[in-house]
């Protein structure tokens, strides 16, 4: 009966150790969490490719693929980069790390077997030897608290992730509107670049005729070459931008047969007021939930490092054959005596810890306030700038170039001043790009400032400009009559193909009447 009972106990304590021998661990148990939050701040999706690829895998890169078949919006590209981002690959893995990290914090340790063979010399000559099993019989107690540790460094490594995520949406968003402000530069200065051409030739020709003096004629071609170099450079920060926007989407391997939206989206109808910005960035950002975490985690520390000696203690049993063959068998115990080191120096530390991430916890908070005000007055300054443009800049171009055109149709003018004309025109249309990307690349930094993402509502359509907004470039003067018919045209001004806006005065049957070109 006593055979039976011990033999029913070593079988019992086999199934348990085989039992928690068996622990598994799945390193994607906490991200649906992370989908959710990230649903929740961006309306947007994440997706931890697998290997091989599952069934989830091969459909996204479906949908990824009708979407490049259309211009890509903001929104859309970063949700390419949240699905094809190869450094965000890289950062899920911590999620399964901290959990693998999670089951071993709730794993007891292994007990320890030990012994020895012993060989005498003189009679009797049985073998000494000896056997031992030992296990760590407090340690059990100190598995919650490691757990608890554990936890919570799972914690601050899903809202890494998620914080990752988000500048990640951001970095996508900064890129996306920096190439399409580039592209429309680019093209801006093709534009301006054939205007130059155009002067250049014109005075070449004028030059020939002797209307344009060897001054004037290099100048132009001094301005034509500017253009040019400047073509070239506009050209190069262009495919800059794209390899940038490239490597974001994780599409670097992937042929540039796709395209972005050409109209780039006005600014919003506005922010909420300062106050309510700071009261959101302090509940929603992750950084700042992490320092309480970070400050939980050290505590939990220091309750396991307070708890040391529970570590040392160890119970056993053992058995041993003497040489004359007689079997001895009972317990033992060791431990560590605290006589020298009793771990002051270790808790001390942790509590130096705990204070110094409660201070920056403290720190943080001002941190996050000052960068929310910045990113505020950023988003203030350029939504200003980008309405300066659109209300009063762009109409005013605009209403001086049609002036100008309609002064060269009567002759009023020459072809150099339309083209100054026109290419100021162009440099204003370049400038309100770059200040509506601007603007959103400020609005997405508010957006990594808060830890979520702003309300936005369009503007309102703008309102026309009054007629008589601009003084009319000729008014009437007293005891002068304006000339009710066009001037003759200059038979030395080209045609101008290709140069929307821009079209070449009909010849009237009058003197011709030639104006001399003054270097610019």
């Amino acid at each position: 009966m006593t055979v039976s009972t011990t033999r029913l106990s070593i079988l019992l304590a086999a199934i348990v150790i085989g039992l928690c021998g068996c622990t598994t661990v799945n390193p994607a148990e906490r991200f649906p969490d992370v989908q959710r939050d990230v649903q929740l701040r961006l309306d947007k999706r994440v997706l931890w490719q697998q290997f091989p690829p599952t069934t989830e895998d091969e459909h996204v890169e479906q949908a990824i693929a009708e979407t490049l078949s259309r211009p890509l919006s903001a929104d859309d590209s970063v949700q390419i980069a949240l699905f094809r981002n190869p450094d965000l690959q890289v950062t899920f893995e911590d999620l399964g790390i901290a959990q693998a990290d999670v089951v071993q914090a709730g794993q007891l340790r292994n007990p320890e077997i030990a012994g020895f063979f012993r060989f005498p010399d003189s009679p009797p000559s049985a073998v000494n030897w000896n056997i031992g099993v030992d296990i760590w019989l407090l340690d059990a107690f100190l598995v919650p608290i490691r757990k608890q540790l554990a936890g919570a460094d799972e914690e601050l490594a899903i809202q890494r992730v998620t914080t990752q995520v988000l500048r990640l949406a951001a970095e996508t968003r900064a890129a996306y509107y920096a190439h399409q402000a580039d592209a429309s530069a680019a093209r801006a200065q093709e534009e301006i670049e054939e205007l130059a051409r155009l002067a250049n030739d014109l005075a070449e020709r004028q030059n020939g005729a002797g209307n344009v003096d060897d001054l004037g004629l290099a100048a132009d071609k001094a301005a034509y070459q500017q253009a040019h170099l400047a073509l070239i450079q506009a050209r190069s920060a262009e495919r800059a931008s794209l390899e940038r926007l490239r490597q974001l989407l994780g599409l670097t391997e992937v042929p540039v047969n796709w395209s972005l939206a050409q109209e780039v989206s006005m600014p919003t109808a506005g922010e909420p007021n300062e106050e309510e910005l700071l009261s959101l960035a302090l509940t929603s950002r992750l950084d700042l939930t992490a320092a309480l975490v970070e400050v939980q985690r050290q505590e939990y520390a220091l309750e396991l490092s307070k708890q040391w000696w529970l570590s040392t203690v160890q119970i056993g049993i053992e058995t041993e054959r003497s040489t004359d063959r007689q079997f001895t068998t009972g317990p033992h115990f060791s431990t560590e005596l605290p006589i020298f080191n009793q771990r002051q120096g270790e808790i001390a530390r942790q509590e130096a810890i705990i204070r110094q991430v409660r201070h920056r916890a403290a720190s943080l908070q001002q941190q996050v306030r000052t960068e929310v005000r910045t990113s505020l007055d950023r988003v203030t300054a350029a939504r200003q700038v980008v309405e300066l443009y659109r209300d009063e800049i762009l109409p005013l171009r605009r209403k001086v170039f049609d002036a100008m055109q309609d002064r060269y149709n009567s002759m009023f003018v020459g072809v150099f001043e339309l083209l100054d004309a026109k290419a100021e025109l162009t440099a204003a249309q370049t400038a309100s790009a770059r200040a509506l990307q601007d603007y959103w690349t400020a609005r997405s930094d508010l957006e990594l400032a808060l830890g979520t993402q702003v309300p936005d509502a369009p503007l309102p359509p703008p309102q026309e400009p009054a007629p008589d907004a601009v003084p009319e470039l000729m008014p009437d003067m007293p005891g002068m009559d304006k000339p009710e018919s066009p001037q003759p045209a200059n038979p030395t001004m080209p045609d101008m193909p290709g140069m929307p806006g821009m079209s070449k005065p009909a010849p009237q049957p009058t003197e011709p009447s030639h104006q001399q070109h003054q270097p610019r």
